[in-house]
């Protein structure tokens, strides 16, 4: 008997499947062609369409909202010289599981846009390849979490004890330097500022 309804498949209607774009005003890249999509657009995909991918690098959006979005940020123009394919961290439609499957096949340099509090670098630094955070220049992060309309301390206090140990021990020098600013105001920054306020994002090196 044939069945219609995916529901009656045995799998997750998104399972292995991706939220993709690219750069605002940038062509998604992918199996030796060049898509382009609406800037308030995406892809989405499954695993097992991805033969290729013609980007340098690949930027892990954690929020949804943010990555949904991501036409409404400011980017500098140095960003573009990174050439990223952006993806979707994942949710429960999304799998990150099959986003770590993706990066596996792609084995390329990893950009994270995450939110600034202890979970959020800890997320950043699962990744295999990562060589940068795209967030505000560290000298206006700084500022921002001196600021109260910016920082929630709660990010802070309900994520500390699980991972503290970790992100104390860490070898990754911008990890560090973002680590004290979070200890230092006991708070932590959602990535969602990024949208609502006038701030340009760059990429911050990992080790620079």
């Amino acid at each position: 008997m044939l069945v219609n309804n995916e529901k009656m498949a045995g799998k997750a209607v998104k399972h292995q499947r991706l939220g993709l774009k690219s750069l605002p005003g940038y062509p998604l890249k992918l199996n030796q062609h060049q898509y382009h999509l609406p800037d308030f657009g995406y892809l989405d995909i499954g695993l097992s369409d991805i033969g290729s991918c013609q980007h340098q690098t690949v930027l892990i959006v954690e929020n949804y909202r943010c990555f949904d979005q991501l036409q409404k940020h400011q980017f500098k123009a140095m960003i573009g010289q990174y050439d990223p394919l952006v993806i979707f961290r994942g949710d429960k439609v999304f799998s990150e599981k099959t986003v770590r499957q993706l990066l596996q096949q792609l084995d390329l340099p990893v950009l994270v846009m995450a939110d600034l509090d202890p979970q959020g670098l800890l997320i950043a630094q699962s990744f295999p390849n990562l060589i940068g955070l795209v967030a505000p220049e560290l000298a206006v992060l700084e500022m921002l979490f001196e600021q109260q309309a910016f920082i929630n301390r709660d990010l802070y206090s309900k994520q500390l004890a699980g991972s503290q140990k970790c992100l104390a021990t860490t070898s990754d020098l911008l990890i560090q330097q973002i680590w004290r600013l979070i200890k230092n105001a006991q708070a932590g920054i959602a990535q969602e500022h990024w949208l609502d306020k006038p701030l340009e994002l760059t990429v911050l090196a990992i080790n620079s």
